[in-house]
């Protein structure tokens, strides 16, 4: 079998999309695929050959306590930095923003008022070492 993984999926709230993209294209993150004015895609963030499709749906949020087992994961050597500077876009937008941590070295984000069912965690680069 030679399988390879494409793509992961999560879900936005309606009329989200635009913001999302650029959120993502904060974390160095590009659109590579919409059709038109659908109201999803696929962002990258290269050379990595995986997408993350971005989907609106009507879906209820996902409980925070579950919601956290689901993430889009980032690398940084400025974790802590990274998500205040998401905070004060966040602020800036007027979106609601949350966030926690698993340790001082895995840090993440929500913003509750768009994901339904993930969160973005920002994790030091020593986690990996």
């Amino acid at each position: 079998m030679e399988t390879k993984l494409h793509h992961f999926a999560f879900n936005i709230t309606p009329n989200k999309l635009e913001l999302v993209i650029e959120l993502l294209e904060k974390f160095g993150c590009k659109l590579v695929y919409r059709e038109g004015d659908a109201r999803w895609c696929m962002i990258r963030q290269e050379p990595i050959p995986i997408n993350i499709q971005v989907i609106e749906t009507e879906d209820k949020q996902t409980p925070i306590e579950k919601k956290i087992n689901t993430h889009i994961a980032f690398i940084s050597d400025t974790q802590k930095e990274d998500v205040e500077e998401i905070k004060q876009w966040a602020e800036d937008k007027g979106i609601a923003f949350r966030h926690g941590g698993w340790s001082d070295r895995e840090l993440w984000f929500d913003l509750p008022d768009v994901f339904i069912n993930f969160v973005i965690e920002i994790m030091h680069t020593s986690i990996i070492e």
